[in-house]
C-alpha cells in the first residue's frame, strides 16, 4: 500500500457505505447546489495521461510514477486520467439494498495525482451484474467482458455516480468556496463500440426501449445501446451538477476504427448526431472523443469516403464540401446542431510502440505522434489531449515508457513528444506548396526579401527575386471577405530587373532599406558583391522605379570588391530608422557602417579591418544582424555569430563610433548551441509588441527552430524549441538544406511579427506567428 499524505488522508474515504438511491455517504463532502469553481480553465494546451491498469511497480510507487509523467511535461500540469471500475469497486447488499463503494484503489492514484496539483478526469465506467441486469462473464467473446454492458439499473447508476462526486468533491473541512478534488467527469468509455457499450434491448418509435433477446447482437440492439447510453448521460449529469455546479461533464461516441464495423450510424459523429437530434444537447458541456488513426496513418491522412476510418483526420476546411477525418466530422455535428461554443476533448490517443521494428518506423511514429499534437493545438474548437499512454501495463503497448519505466528504442520519440506537448506550435494562418502570389519558388537561387512597397511604414508587401535570370516580382496579400482564406496577389513583375539593375548576376542581392529617413524600408539597395555595382531604387505611385544612387565603385568607401561581402539596414543613431548600412566582409576581418546624407551621398562613419568589439570577422562563416536588445522599438544593436563554431557576441553603439559588447559567449545563445554551418538567426516581434526583441534560431535540413528572447536578468532563454520546424502544422518541417525564414508583417500591423518559411525550388511557403 502507497503512503499518501496527510492531506490525502484526510480526504480519503475508505468505504462508503448508502442505501439504494441515496445521497452522499459517511466522510463525503456534503451535498450543495451551489456552483463550485472549477480550479482550473482547461485548453488545446493540456496534456494528459490515461494509464489503465497501474499496478505501480514502477520504483517509488504511484508518487514516483506521477513524478515521471510530470517531468515529461515540463511546465505543465498534467491531466490524469481514471476509471471508476464499478464492476469491481461497487457491491449491493441483496437483502437491505445497501450499495457499498469502495474508492481506496481508485484514490491511489487520484488523491496522490491532487496531492501534486495534477487534474483527476475520472470516468465513469464498469457495471457489476446486479447494475447491468445479471450479465455475467460466461466464457463467450461476443458477450464478455460483462462489465461493458450499459446499466439497466438507473437509479443505482445515479448513486453511484452521486457518491464518485461527492467522493471527490472539496475536501472535508474546506472552507466555503473551495474547488473539488475532481472537476471533470467522462460518462462511460468509447460506448459506440461492442467492446465497451453493450445493451440488449429493441428501441420503439415512441422512444421507449423494451426488452430484447437476451443477449447482445451488434445489428439489433445498436440503436437501444445508442438510446440508452445517452439517457445515462441524462441521469449521470443531473447528479454531476446537483453537487458541482462548475464541474465538466463529458459525453459522446468516442471510438471507432475497425471497432463500429463499417457502420457509419455508429461513427463518433453519428453517435452525437443521435444525441443532439433526441434532446440531450444541454446535458454535456465538451465532447469526449479518442482521435486514434490507423497504426499505419498519419493523424493527417485523409478518409473522404469514410472519415470514420481516421478519428484524427485533417480539417473539413482543408477539402472543401467534403470531410474526410472524424474529428472534422464530430465538430461538423456541432456546428450544425447550433453548439459550437463547447470543446472537443481528446480523452485517449496514441500508436502502440512495439518491439521490435526498424528505426525507420520509429522515426515514422515520432512524427505521426509530433503532428497529432501539433494539429491537435491547432485547432480551435479543442480541448485537452490524453495520451494512452505514457507507461506500458499488461498488453498495453501504447506507452512512450516500458512497463518498468524505461524510455522505448528511440529516444527521440521521447524527447520531441515532450518538446510538442510543452512547447506551443507557432499558429499558421498561411500554408501552400505551389508558391506565392503567382511567383512559383520553383528555383533554388530564388530569394524572399520583406519590402515597404506602399510607403506605410510597413513591412507587407514581398520582393521575390531570382538573380541571374532578371526575375523580380512584388506580392502583397489580398484582402479577405468573412471566412476567406489568405492569399496574395502579384503587384509588380518583371523579367529585366527593377530600378534600373539588371539582376543578370546569380550573386546579386537585394534588402530592404531607410533611404530617405523617414523610418519606412521603401527603398531597394541591389548590388553585386565582387564588382562593385550597387543601386539604391526607390518606387514611384505609378508603380515604377528609378534609380536614386547608382555606382559601379562600391558605396559610401567601401568598395564591395569580395564575393563575400554583403550589406545589412541598420539603426546607428538610435532612432529607430534602419538608415545606416552596415557593409561587412566575412573571413577578413572587415565591417564598414555607412550613412547618407540629405545633402549628398553615402560617407563612412565606421571603418573597421579589426572586426567590431568583442567580435572578430575571421571566418567566411560570420553573419551580423541588426536587432533590437534593449527591448526598445529600435534595431540598434548588431548581433554577430559564427554557425558551427557557437560563437555569438552582441554590441551596441556609444558615444561617437565606439561599441560596447552586450554579449560575447562561446557556447551559442538561449539554449541554441550554434554550433552547425547551417545555423541561422533572424530577429522579429515574437511577443506582438512592435519590437524585433526575439530571435529566431534555425538549421535547415534538421527541423530545429528555436524562439530565443532576452530576458530582463540579462540573460536568453527559450520561449519556443520545435525539431519539427512548423511543418506539423503548416506542412514546413525545416529538412530541407535550402530553407530559409525572414521575418514580415504579415496583419499590416507595423511590425515583423510573422516568420515566413520558404523551399527555394522546392515551391513550399509557410508563415507562422505566435
Amino acid at each position: 500500500m502507497v503512503s499518501l499524505s496527510a492531506a490525502a488522508l484526510m480526504a480519503l474515504a475508505a468505504t462508503v457505505v448508502v442505501a439504494a438511491g441515496a445521497g452522499a455517504g459517511a466522510g463525503a463532502a456534503p451535498a450543495s447546489a451551489d456552483p463550485v469553481q472549477s480550479r482550473y480553465p482547461y485548453s488545446n494546451r493540456d496534456v494528459g495521461f490515461s494509464e489503465v491498469g497501474w499496478d505501480f511497480k514502477t520504483p517509488g510507487g504511484i508518487g514516483d510514477h506521477l513524478d515521471r509523467m510530470q517531468g515529461f511535461v515540463p511546465g505543465r500540469t498534467p491531466i490524469i486520467r481514471a476509471w471508476t471500475d464499478f464492476h469491481t469497486y461497487a457491491s449491493k447488499d441483496d437483502a437491505t439494498g445497501a450499495i457499498t463503494m469502495d474508492f481506496r484503489h481508485l484514490d491511489e492514484s487520484v488523491m496522490e495525482a491532487h496531492r501534486k496539483g495534477m487534474r483527476p478526469l475520472v470516468t465513469l465506467f464498469g457495471s457489476p451484474s446486479w447494475l447491468n441486469g445479471g450479465h455475467f462473464g460466461t466464457g463467450d467473446s461476443t458477450q464478455d467482458p460483462p462489465e461493458t454492458w450499459l446499466p439497466t439499473d438507473s437509479e443505482g447508476w445515479k448513486t453511484l455516480v452521486d457518491q464518485t462526486v461527492q467522493h471527490y468533491g472539496p475536501p472535508p473541512g474546506s472552507p466555503p468556496g473551495t474547488p473539488p478534488i475532481v472537476d471533470a467527469f467522462e460518462i462511460w468509455n468509447e460506448p459506440n463500440i461492442d467492446g465497451f457499450g453493450k445493451y440488449d434491448g429493441v428501441y420503439g418509435d415512441d422512444g421507449v426501449i423494451r426488452p430484447g433477446d437476451g443477449r447482445y447482437d451488434t445489428g439489433a440492439d445498436a440503436t437501444a445501446t445508442l438510446a440508452r447510453y445517452w439517457e445515462l448521460v441524462e441521469m449521470a449529469s443531473t447528479e454531476i451538477r446537483a453537487t458541482c455546479g462548475q464541474c465538466y461533464v463529458l459525453a459522446g461516441g468516442s471510438a471507432g476504427l475497425g471497432a463500429i464495423h463499417g457502420d457509419a450510424a455508429r461513427s463518433p459523429s453519428a453517435w452525437l448526431d443521435w444525441g443532439y437530434a433526441h434532446g440531450y444537447k444541454d446535458t454535456f458541456d465538451a465532447v469526449a472523443h479518442h482521435p486514434y488513426s490507423d497504426m499505419h496513418d498519419a493523424p493527417d491522412t485523409p478518409k473522404c469516403g469514410a472519415p470514420w476510418e481516421n478519428l484524427f483526420g485533417p480539417p473539413a476546411d482543408d477539402t472543401p464540401g467534403r470531410i474526410c477525418g472524424e474529428l472534422a466530422a464530430v465538430r461538423d455535428v456541432m456546428v450544425r446542431r447550433g453548439d459550437a461554443d463547447k470543446k472537443i476533448w481528446g480523452t485517449e490517443w496514441g500508436y502502440g510502440l512495439i518491439y521490435p521494428n526498424p528505426a525507420s518506423w520509429w522515426a515514422e511514429k515520432r512524427d505521426q505522434l509530433v503532428k497529432g499534437v501539433r494539429m491537435w493545438q491547432a485547432l480551435d474548437y479543442t480541448g485537452p489531449l490524453v495520451l494512452f499512454s505514457y507507461r506500458d501495463s499488461e498488453n498495453n503497448p501504447y506507452g512512450v515508457v516500458t512497463e518498468k519505466g524505461f524510455v522505448k528504442k528511440d529516444v527521440t520519440l521521447y524527447d520531441d513528444l515532450s518538446l510538442a506537448f510543452t512547447n506551443p506550435d507557432l499558429r499558421v494562418p498561411f500554408k501552400s506548396q505551389s508558391g506565392i502570389g503567382g511567383y512559383d519558388l520553383a528555383d533554388p537561387r530564388d530569394r524572399v526579401v520583406p519590402f515597404d512597397y506602399e510607403h506605410t511604414g510597413k513591412l507587407d508587401h514581398l520582393l521575390v527575386y531570382r538573380p541571374g535570370t532578371g526575375i523580380v516580382y512584388v506580392l502583397r496579400r489580398k484582402a479577405t471577405v468573412g471566412t476567406e482564406r489568405p492569399s496574395f496577389e502579384t503587384v509588380f513583375r518583371s523579367t529585366n530587373g527593377i530600378g534600373g539593375f539588371n539582376l543578370s548576376s546569380t550573386n546579386d542581392q537585394i534588402i530592404s532599406y531607410d533611404f530617405a529617413h523617414t523610418g519606412r524600408q521603401d527603398y531597394l539597395v541591389l548590388y553585386r558583391p565582387g564588382t562593385g555595382v550597387v543601386h539604391v531604387v526607390g518606387h514611384a505611385s505609378d508603380g515604377s522605379f528609378w534609380p536614386v544612387f547608382t555606382s559601379t565603385s562600391g558605396i559610401g568607401g567601401y568598395d564591395l570588391s569580395s564575393p563575400k561581402d554583403r550589406l545589412v539596414a541598420y539603426d546607428y543613431e538610435h532612432t529607430g530608422k534602419l538608415d545606416h548600412l552596415v557593409a561587412y566582409r566575412p573571413g577578413d576581418n572587415v565591417l564598414f557602417i555607412l550613412q547618407h546624407s540629405a545633402a549628398g551621398p553615402f560617407t563612412t562613419v565606421v571603418g573597421s579591418h579589426q572586426g567590431i568589439d568583442g567580435f572578430a570577422l575571421t571566418s567566411p562563416d560570420d553573419q551580423v544582424i541588426a536587432y533590437d536588445y534593449a527591448h526598445t522599438g529600435k534595431q540598434d544593436a548588431l548581433l554577430l555569430y559564427r554557425p558551427g563554431a557557437r560563437l555569438v557576441t552582441i554590441v551596441g553603439h556609444a558615444a561617437g563610433n565606439t561599441f560596447w559588447p552586450h554579449l560575447m559567449s562561446s557556447s551559442g545563445i538561449g539554449g541554441y548551441d550554434l554550433a552547425d554551418p547551417r545555423d541561422r538567426i533572424v530577429a522579429f516581434d515574437y511577443a506582438h509588441t512592435g519590437m524585433a526583441d526575439h530571435l529566431a534560431v534555425y538549421r535547415p535540413g534538421t527541423g530545429y527552430l528555436d524562439v530565443v528572447r532576452h530576458d530582463p536578468t540579462d540573460t536568453y532563454s527559450a520561449v519556443h524549441v520545435s525539431h519539427q520546424g512548423v511543418g506539423s502544422v503548416g506542412w514546413f518541417d525545416l529538412r530541407n538544406a535550402q530553407d530559409r525564414i525572414v521575418a514580415y508583417d504579415f496583419g499590416h500591423t507595423g511590425s515583423a511579427d510573422h516568420l515566413l518559411l520558404y523551399r527555394p525550388g522546392g515551391r513550399a511557403v509557410t508563415i507562422g506567428t505566435r
